[in-house]
């Protein structure tokens, strides 16, 4: 009676206070039987949350069976397993019932709660949860489910027909391999099928190792990164965005970090390809100078170059450039100038425009030209970026190269003429204005035009066209421009004090006697139309002399490599004024010089030295300094000795007069000695020549064509062994 009260009391104090009423230790934990009335009034009271937990402790402590012979003080009154039915008469007191066994809970499983199904990001056809079916017509509805999923397509095959493995940025992108032969099957079938990978889905694994799929994600975020810089070049995007969208890669190049990843992810290919389009071949000054800008950033690398240099409008792009010059200012020189906002209003230059130009002027010297003089300009970064390519040039570029360069070459007479009237040779770099001379662009455009003159760049028809091409220049007094930029580089060479300024000079002062040299070989019409200059044949010929003495000089301590060059040019070129020229000759004769002279304003031309001798006579104590019998001669000596002595038999030949004065100044007990002297040089410089043309032809059989051997043979055995026994023959009929 005493337990009744206390159940009687307990579910009172559960209907008003709810489930979470406390209760003391000693207070059983007694499971509920509720009539209606109770749920009722429980449900009104109680949340939902509560209701929830508690029917599932009422199903926990239902079902949870007590081992055999275990005591029990309070009496287990458990969860009816059949549907409650509700009784209104009914008391709420529970009744005791014998303890549910572990089989009757199998048996009579408890009622299902509805379970919806769960959605996953693949769809409901791609679910792993399955709502089972509760009835035979459920069943049908499964298969007929279960045949969908399995007529889909797998991953495997979307991954196929989507070439997901096979993407652009992929380092190995899978390629199916080919099954083996039959006739290898036995040796090669297990090689073959061991050779193959899978992963744990069945997709062939074609990342080798981690830093392949390293290198990937790298790249593919580097490119995510600077995405947003390329999308100011879209067609329909104004010329001032396109301006800026450049402006900031080539300012991100110049970072050392970012130009490094930018080279290992192809970044400079895909930028220019952007700035190729984005120009369309339209010509605009400041977009220009960034495009310029970057192929010289580009131009530090060989191996980047070399993929830019792959690009079918790279070469073309730059050329164009360097066209559109010749008719426009050129906005970089300009900006690195004090220049007044007026003068860029005149050039077209707006006053935002300004600010770019200024900005771009600054990074071209920060990044390529620091500590250096030298201003930066459009033309010198294009012509420098074609100098370093890696690949040859073609032959329709040669006509604009040339123009380009007449066009620089236009600016040397008004700074000679300039220079004789006391000012100075070169100005300050703050006082430059847009039309200034930029030595260091002539430099790279005289080695563009070396390389087409040796044929360093060999291209079928090179001949012909490149014949048409200078012969056209020289009419246009190409070789005029070449002798006045040997006279501004011969006065900047000595008056410099600065080592980089007279390098500089030297290489313009080499470029412009070797183009002069080469295109003079064989040909009169040049050899002609740098004669025309009065001043032509003694200024060469005092180079010739002064280098002469230079080199001697140095001998002892350095090599002299640098002066040494530049006498063989100088005689190479008087040479070949000599062979083409009969009047050559009595020039050498007539004009005089002064070895010795300090190169003063009036005689940066011609010398005009009080105490002067003639050119044929320095040119004979140049061949003297050279005739010691020692056996440990330098070849050096030897090579001189033999070109002075056949440049002195071609002078004399046919001419009383020059052979009186060599004779004269020659050295020996008679006539006929200082002749036999001669021809004995003579045949050393023949013999040391025809060895030296049997090496290099022997170099061009084992590397070059048939045709590349016949005419560089053909070319220089006429003008070299034929003229050295020509002059033999002469010299021996005068001993006789």
């Amino acid at each position: 009676m005493l337990l009744c009260q206390q159940y009687t009391r307990l579910a009172i104090m559960q209907r008003v206070y709810g489930r979470k009423g406390r209760r003391t230790t000693r207070e059983p934990r007694l499971l509920e039987t509720k009539t209606p009335s109770d749920a009722d009034d429980n449900d009104l009271l109680s949340s939902p949350g509560r209701r929830k937990r508690r029917k599932i402790n009422t199903e926990t402590g239902s079902v949870t069976p007590r081992p055999a012979g275990s005591p029990s003080r309070h009496p287990q009154i458990p969860t009816p397993d059949s549907p409650k039915v509700e009784h209104p008469t009914e008391s709420s007191t529970p009744t005791r019932k014998r303890q549910a066994t572990p089989d009757e809970l199998v048996q009579s499983p408890s009622k299902p709660q509805p379970l919806k199904p769960m959605k996953t990001y693949a769809g409901a056809s791609r679910s792993f949860l399955v709502t089972l079916p509760m009835s035979s017509t459920g069943l049908d509805d499964l298969h007929d489910q279960t045949q969908e999923d399995m007529s889909q397509e797998s991953y495997t095959d979307l991954r196929n027909r989507w070439g997901v493995d096979k993407s652009e940025d992929d380092p190995l992108p899978f390629e199916p391999v080919p099954s083996p032969s039959r006739r290898l099957k036995r040796t090669s079938s297990a090689t073959f099928q061991s050779s193959q990978s899978f992963n744990s889905s069945g997709v062939p694994n074609d990342l080798k190792s981690i830093t392949e799929l390293r290198n990937k994600g790298e790249s593919r975020r580097f490119m995510d990164e600077v995405g947003y810089l390329f999308e100011g070049f879209e067609m329909p995007s104004a010329i001032a965005l396109k301006r800026t969208s450049a402006l900031e890669i080539v300012n991100k190049l110049c970072d050392p970090d970012f130009n490094r990843r930018a080279k290992a992810f192809d970044f400079y290919v895909l930028t220019w390809d952007k700035l190729s389009i984005s120009r369309g071949g339209v010509s605009d000054k400041i977009f220009d100078a960034i495009l310029s800008f970057f192929a010289a950033l580009a131009a530090r690398d060989p191996l980047t170059l070399g993929d830019l240099s792959r690009r079918p409008d790279f070469v073309d792009t730059l050329i164009d450039i360097l066209v559109s010059l010749r008719d426009k200012t050129d906005v970089l020189s300009l900006a690195a100038t004090s220049a007044r906002e007026t003068d860029f209003k005149s050039c077209g230059i707006s006053k935002p425009e300004i600010h770019v130009l200024k900005k771009l002027s600054e990074m071209v010297s920060r990044e390529l030209y620091e500590g250096s003089q030298s201003q930066p300009s459009v033309r010198l970064l294009v012509s420098h970026t074609l100098v370093v390519l890696p690949t040859a040039l073609a032959v329709r570029h040669l006509d604009p190269l040339l123009a380009n360069l007449e066009t620089e070459l236009s600016l040397v007479e008004p700074r000679i003429t300039a220079y004789l009237s006391g000012l100075s040779l070169l100005p300050v770099p703050s006082e430059l204005c847009s039309v200034t001379l930029s030595l260091e662009h002539l430099e790279s455009s005289l080695r563009l035009v070396d390389s087409f003159l040796l044929g360093q760049w060999s291209t079928p028809g090179l001949e012909d066209d490149r014949a048409a091409v200078f012969r056209a220049a020289c009419v246009d007094g190409l070789a005029s421009k070449f002798l006045s930029l040997c006279v501004l580089s011969q006065v900047q060479l000595r008056e410099s004090g600065s080592e980089d300024e007279r390098t500089l000079a030297w290489k313009c002062l080499c470029g412009a006697l070797r183009a002069l040299t080469l295109l003079s070989h064989g040909d009169l019409s040049w050899c002609e139309a740098t004669l025309v200059e009065e001043y032509a044949l003694p200024f060469v010929a005092l180079v010739a002399i002064q280098s002469q003495a230079k080199w001697l000089e140095s001998e002892g301590d350095h090599p002299g490599g640098e002066t040494f060059d530049l006498l063989c040019l100088a005689l190479g070129l008087l040479m070949n004024w000599a062979t083409m020229s009969e009047k050559v000759s009595s020039l050498c004769r007539e004009q005089l010089i002064s070895p010795s002279c300090p190169g003063n304003r009036p005689c940066i031309r011609a010398c005009q030295c009080p105490e002067r001798q003639s050119i044929l006579h320095c040119l004979t104590t140049l061949y003297v300094q050279h005739t010691s019998t020692n056996e440990d001669t330098p070849p050096e000596n030897v090579f001189l000795r033999g070109y002075t002595a056949v440049l002195l038999g071609i002078l004399m030949k046919g001419d009383k007069a020059s052979l009186d004065v060599v004779l004269a100044a020659l050295s020996g007990e008679s006539s006929s000695a200082k002749l036999r002297s001669l021809i004995d040089h003579c045949h050393a410089f023949l013999d040391s020549y025809k060895q030296t043309m049997t090496s290099l032809n022997e170099g061009i059989t084992s590397s070059g064509s048939q045709d590349a051997r016949g005419r560089q043979k053909g070319s220089w055995d006429k003008s070299g062994e034929e003229i050295a026994r020509g002059v033999i023959a002469s010299l021996e009929s005068l001993c006789s």
